[in-house]
């Protein structure tokens, strides 16, 4: 891999992560902007939370389609990269980094954990659907999605480092790893001082329809 084919992987991954499917199907559902509702996240947790589970799934898979994409698009541009690891990293990376930090939205988006999980699904599907079930359960487990979104950023450097990925392939890691503690760190503090909403306030908010499953 050389430069050219890093830095095209990075932006082409960046921009597709720069299309924030919470923000749009908010303003199309409730014509609010779900980074000043709820959490303030613009991520699938939010909207769950906010506008209802179907519409958190659409966000979520979205989210996770954005990020596997560009590491197919990449792929196809150069066939003939001598360790397409690397450029599926790169541009898994973007596309995290696009959803985190959105050009076009003054860089406030959400915490990238679905992108996340649709690069790690193109670097290895086994390694992707592990870290899907292990979100799920941690979630349940400890009834906040942050916790599940917080190991999942502690675990991959350290599993990229044991399985001997590259150095870029690490280094990503390492990257989304830093910037995942940095946006996690609110999360922290509300589970801390006991103002975190859990996954089960979700479920009886819209099992009893409250606000009309739509504030």
């Amino acid at each position: 891999m050389n430069i050219i084919q890093g830095s095209t992987a990075l932006l082409i991954g960046y921009l597709f992560g720069c299309f924030q499917t919470s923000y749009f199907i908010s303003k199309m559902v409730s014509k609010k902007d779900i980074r000043e509702i709820g959490s303030g996240n613009a991520g699938a947790s939010n909207v769950t939370s906010e506008l209802g589970w179907k519409y958190g799934i659409l966000t979520g898979i979205a989210d996770v389609l954005k990020a596997y994409i560009p590491t197919q698009i990449v792929l196809y541009i150069f066939p003939g990269a001598y360790q397409p690891l690397d450029i599926i990293a790169l541009a898994g990376t973007g596309a995290v980094l696009g959803h985190i930090y959105p050009f076009f939205l003054d860089f406030r988006g959400g915490k990238g954990i679905a992108c996340y999980i649709g690069m790690l699904l193109a670097i290895d599907w086994q390694i992707g659907a592990a870290a899907i079930i292990g979100l799920i359960l941690l979630t349940i487990i400890t009834d906040f999605v942050a916790v599940g979104s917080i190991s999942l950023y502690i675990i991959i450097p350290l599993l990229a480092y044991y399985k001997n990925y590259s150095d870029v392939v690490i280094g990503c890691a390492v990257v989304l790893f830093v910037v995942g503690m940095i946006k996690h760190w609110i999360n922290v503090k509300r589970i801390l001082s006991g103002n975190e909403t859990g996954l089960r306030s979700v479920f009886k908010k819209h099992s009893t329809g409250g606000s009309n499953g739509n504030n």
